[in-house]
């Protein structure tokens, strides 16, 4: 699961290492977590329900080429059916011939780097937010004038594929979601505020119990805390920010935090394998988790809940979305781009929007379509969608992923008390700018 992440840091980084200060050993082991600054997603919540794929046509349909327009689906394999049949239903909805091909992450990673796509080449790809930023690094995809209104849509995904004052893909989902997870074995109601949470988190831990269980030393858990703080990971431009006071005091929360879970060093998969098994009182883990944690219901009666409020300013720990988008190759024109982006607003509609939703537990990138039933009846998707407007992207500059990619150089090091969190502050930013700097 970490070869796209390796990926990432091999396209930014050819040159670049962490400062000789910074090569402490690092005694936490790292996580096998969800990798930082990348979003496989390797397993979606369960279906509540189907809607069939309905369509309304606004527009004349293109003439169809002979040819379909092959689109590479870039998704887990656990949803490669569901995505497949989603796809070709629009698509055969809307009139628009397509042959599909299925891609792991790690796949289009690999292919990319190696500087090759293996196959015919696609005119369009399905996939999330660090596909787009390797598609648009390779020169592989144009812009998406698909001439949608970006007001309509969630403004992470909006963010997550926008670059050069152009939007790079046509938001079509969202997910990569971090929520507070609670077992209701042990607890009877999600704490609303980080003291309630350390209170209720500290009261549960103990003998062969802990309190909290999360990726410690990845910095995707640590940027919402970051927000609710006040600052972010890049500045306006795209740098790294890392060194702020807002860091020291979300670095000192984190710390706090780490204190309720098991003893370092301690993995994420550690933390997880406690929860699943009945273990730990709550877990900070993303959406791509659920159906797995789902399938422990002898041990685990899940609870959702979005992430706590910061009890010092009231402001909202908002976690990163990652987007999911139709992106159309630098090779698609004409009439069969017309047809590709006719695919991308059909799947913009509001029931198909649903659909999305239904049958591979993202949330819809549409506004107007978080208020449907599909959503509402949903608990996970529910506590998803609590902060989805207001929620940050992931934008496709290398400025971030060097920010997150600092976390598993310095994190270890204030977690076991080698540093204190203004050298850590410190030392992020410094580990960041090296590798942001060409």
């Amino acid at each position: 699961m970490r070869i796209l992440h390796t990926v990432l840091i091999l396209i930014l980084l050819p040159a670049c290492s962490a400062p000789a200060t910074q090569r402490t050993p690092i005694a936490q082991a790292t996580a096998t977590s969800q990798p930082t600054a990348t979003i496989p997603a390797t397993q979606a919540p369960v279906p509540t329900a189907t809607i069939a794929p309905t369509l309304v046509a606004t527009t004349p349909r293109p003439a169809l080429d002979a040819d379909p327009l092959i689109l590479w689906a870039v998704g887990p394999e656990s949803q490669r059916e569901a995505l497949t049949k989603l796809l070709q239903q629009t698509a055969s909805t809307a009139g628009i011939p397509v042959q599909i091909v299925a891609k792991s992450p790690n796949a289009l990673a690999t292919d990319i780097t190696a500087g090759s796509l293996l196959g015919p080449p696609p005119d369009m790809i399905w996939g999330g937010a660090d596909d787009l930023f390797l598609l648009k690094q390779a020169g592989i995809i144009q812009p998406a004038n698909d001439r949608l209104d970006d007001r309509r849509f969630l403004p992470a995904t909006i963010e997550g594929a926008t670059a050069d004052g152009q939007r790079w893909g046509t938001p079509v989902a969202a997910r990569g979601v971090l929520l507070l997870l609670y077992n209701r074995k042990l607890i009877d109601s999600a704490p609303r505020t980080t003291d309630d949470l350390l209170l209720q988190a500290r009261r549960l831990n103990g003998g062969n119990q802990v309190g909290l269980v999360a990726a410690w030393i990845e910095m995707r858990w640590l940027e919402p805390w970051l927000r609710g703080f006040g600052s972010t990971s890049i500045t306006s431009d795209g740098s790294p920010q890392l060194d702020t006071p807002a860091m020291v005091s979300a670095l000192g929360l984190l710390k706090q935090l780490r204190t309720t879970g098991a003893p370092p060093p301690t993995t994420y998969a550690e933390g997880a394998r406690l929860f699943r098994n009945g273990k730990a009182a709550f877990a900070i883990d993303g959406d791509w988790a659920l159906q797995e944690y789902r399938s422990y219901s002898e041990t685990l009666d899940l609870g959702y809940a979005a992430l706590p409020t910061i009890s010092a300013n009231g402001r909202s720990a908002l976690a990163p979305i990652d987007g999911v988008y139709l992106m159309y190759s630098t090779t698609l024109n004409g009439t069969r781009l017309a047809q590709g982006q006719q695919l991308g607003t059909a799947l913009t509609q509001p029931l198909i929007q649903e659909q999305i939703a239904s049958e591979l537990g993202y949330l819809p990138a549409l506004r107007e379509a978080l208020r449907s039933q599909t959503i509402t009846n949903n608990p996970a998707l529910m506590a998803a969608a609590t902060n989805a407007l207001a929620a940050p992207g992931i934008p496709p500059q290398a400025g971030l992923r060097c920010a997150w990619a600092a976390g598993e150089q310095v994190l270890p090091q204030l977690l076991l008390g080698e540093l204190n969190a203004e050298q850590a502050a410190t030392r992020l930013q410094s580990w960041a700018k090296a590798c942001a700097t060409p």
